[in-house]
């Protein structure tokens, strides 16, 4: 049952990052200002809107993952995949960073989820 919630809150958000994507880039982001620090290790690759809404539905979607996490730790997951992305690299290599990166000691990512966080950053990145 929490898979299924994790996935369902994952699709959620990633229609929403593709909805805001569509939208002009001139409105504040509310979200940004929860997680400012991750936005900023991520601007260089995306802008602080996205990136923050990245951090928060990675929060959302996967509390166990985030749990004592700093907004910039789960920042840098998207930093990662959005530079593993742009590089070019095998999707294999990209899942497998996820999975070493999204994991929170005893609590692991699957591969599934690794897969809907891939969707997610790629996204994003743009």
């Amino acid at each position: 049952m929490t898979r299924t919630t994790a996935v369902l809150a994952a699709s959620t958000t990633l229609a929403a990052l593709l909805l805001a994507g569509c939208g002009g880039e001139d409105k504040p982001a509310t979200p940004a200002a929860a997680s400012s620090a991750a936005a900023a290790s991520a601007s260089a690759i995306v802008d602080s809107a996205r990136a923050g809404a990245f951090v928060i539905s990675f929060k959302s979607a996967f509390p166990q993952l985030a749990a004592g996490r700093a907004d910039a730790q789960i920042g840098e997951i998207l930093t990662r995949t959005c530079g593993n992305v742009k590089a070019a690299k095998a999707e294999d290599a990209i899942l497998a960073d996820i999975v070493q990166l999204a994991g929170n000691g005893s609590a692991q990512i699957s591969e599934q989820e690794a897969q809907l966080v891939y969707q997610m950053a790629k996204n994003v990145c743009g």
